[in-house]
């Protein structure tokens, strides 16, 4: 005899509950978040790279004769162009550019001129250059 006043009171009262969930509306859904740039990120490191590379000649071209005499004393050298300089060493400095995607990738950018890039600048990585942030 008490179990159905006390069902009714209980079904009462959930409906009061959904009632009152369908009179607020429905719930705040969050902007969705800013859509992140892909090619934006942060330098990390900023490092020169020499590279050595012997001259080549090609010695099946005819060739005139050449004397070196090396500044500061040293041994004379006499023989054909060809030959003589061959052990002549070409050296190129490029920049590695170390950068920290914001979306936590690394990636490696090489210069041909350092530039004023240093560690902390907020850069952007198009077609393997980089380009300054404002943000």
């Amino acid at each position: 005899m008490f179990e159905r006043p006390l069902m009714r009171r209980a079904f009462a009262a959930s409906l009061l509950c959904t009632a009152s969930a369908w009179a607020q509306g429905p719930a705040e859904v969050p902007a969705p978040p800013q859509a992140k740039c892909a090619d934006c990120g942060v330098i990390r490191s900023v490092r020169s790279m020499s590279k050595e590379s012997h001259v080549a000649v090609d010695s099946a071209k005819p060739s005139g004769l050449v004397a070196t005499v090396p500044l500061g004393g040293g041994k004379p050298q006499i023989g054909s162009s060809t030959k003589v300089g061959r052990d002549a060493v070409e050296s190129v400095t490029t920049w590695e550019v170390i950068v920290r995607m914001d979306d936590g990738r690394f990636t490696i950018v090489t210069l041909d001129d350092r530039g004023d890039w240093r560690e902390g600048d907020k850069v952007r990585v198009e077609r393997g250059k980089l380009e300054r942030r404002t943000d």
